[in-house]
């Protein structure tokens, strides 16, 4: 499923919304659903109320449709008021496809060795907004890994030894997040910014902080 937001819409227009994608729902090639809590494939935003461009709705998902007033010039990415369903529908297919061609498919270990700034211990990385729903797979490893990299920049090796995943799966999923546009590189020398510590202190500070995270990227309520 994909998961479709709603910031700012007046009340009334989110109802209307809600109903569409209900009226849709019952459609095996209708993967969207509405969610009122990050992450989102998509966002809704009124056009009236957010500046074109704004960095902080930018960064909330990878598709934006700015709802704007009646006759307002038809730009890309935008849809008039009063919103139609078959329009809504329309846009909803159309960033569906984008998002499928933007998500590379599985790599193959082959591919990991030729990535050699991948694994270079004086590259890091540090997700620059949240992946998408097509990426993640719902699987609690690529989560669990995205949530990390959501906190700071670390290279394949740290990844691997802070998910307490393999080293080839960490690489891998790296490789799909850059191909998919959403991580920042770090390119600096291969030293420690802080004292060293054991990888069980670096787990111990990581382990509540990452639970919690995950678990509001789930939508669950997060541990005291």
């Amino acid at each position: 499923m994909l998961r479709l937001g709603v910031y700012k819409l007046p009340l009334a227009e989110v109802v209307v919304i809600q109903t569409i994608v209900r009226l849709y729902a019952s459609d095996a090639a209708f993967p969207w659903q509405l969610v009122n809590a990050p992450p989102y494939d998509a966002l809704l935003v009124d056009g009236a109320a957010v500046e074109e461009g704004c960095p902080q709705v930018a960064g909330m998902a990878a598709a934006v449709l700015r709802l704007t007033r009646m006759h307002s010039g038809g730009k890309p990415d935008t849809l008039e008021r009063p919103i139609r369903a078959d329009r809504l529908q329309q846009w909803l297919k159309t960033t569906e496809h984008a998002l499928r061609e933007a998500t590379p498919a599985r790599s193959t270990l082959d591919d990991a060795a030729a990535m050699e700034i991948e694994v270079s211990d004086s590259v890091r990385f540090m997700l620059r907004r949240w992946p998408p729903a097509l990426l993640l797979r719902n699987d609690l490893d690529n989560i669990r890994m995205a949530s990390l990299l959501a906190r700071r920049a670390l290279n394949a090796g740290e990844l691997a030894d802070i998910s307490q995943l393999p080293f080839s799966q960490c690489v891998l999923f790296l490789h799909s997040l850059q191909t998919a546009g959403v991580l920042e590189l770090h390119v600096g020398p291969a030293v420690l910014s802080h004292a060293p510590r054991s990888d069980g202190a670096v787990r111990r500070d990581f382990g509540p902080g990452l639970i919690n995270g995950i678990r509001r990227r789930l939508g669950l309520r997060t541990s005291c």
